[in-house]
């Protein structure tokens, strides 16, 4: 494997659909129970680009890209990225918490914005 499996769930968009096109352009699809436009589903299975799953088609996020999880064309960009994580983890750590600190510091300091349980007339 070329990546960790736990970047993969860290990324996991946490949705399947019938169908997606990855960030390469490579087609995936599903046709188990989906409801698909006249034609459509036969393009896919002619479709030398096209890869057919039996599982809806899940996705991964990551700098804002979204890639098809079965696909392998991020597995190279994915490697990078846990490198760099894994050999700055001490420094992220840090800068999580320290963030963590600021933000509920900003919060602690706004002021409350709801329902305060008036009756309006």
């Amino acid at each position: 494997m070329v990546y960790h499996r736990s970047f993969e769930e860290a990324f996991d968009t946490m949705t399947g659909s019938c169908m997606s096109v990855c960030e390469c352009g490579r087609i995936f699809y599903n046709d188990d129970g989906w409801d698909f436009e006249e034609g459509e589903l036969e393009s896919y299975r002619n479709d030398p680009n096209a890869t057919y799953l039996d599982y809806a088609v899940p996705r991964v996020m990551f700098e804002g890209i979204e890639y098809v999880t079965d696909c392998d064309c991020w597995h190279k960009r994915a490697k990078a990225i846990i490198g760099f994580i894994d050999s700055h983890n001490h420094q992220i750590a840090h800068y999580l918490t320290l963030e963590k600190k600021r933000k509920q510091k900003e919060a602690d300091n706004s002021p409350v914005v709801g329902c305060f349980n008036r009756v309006l007339s």
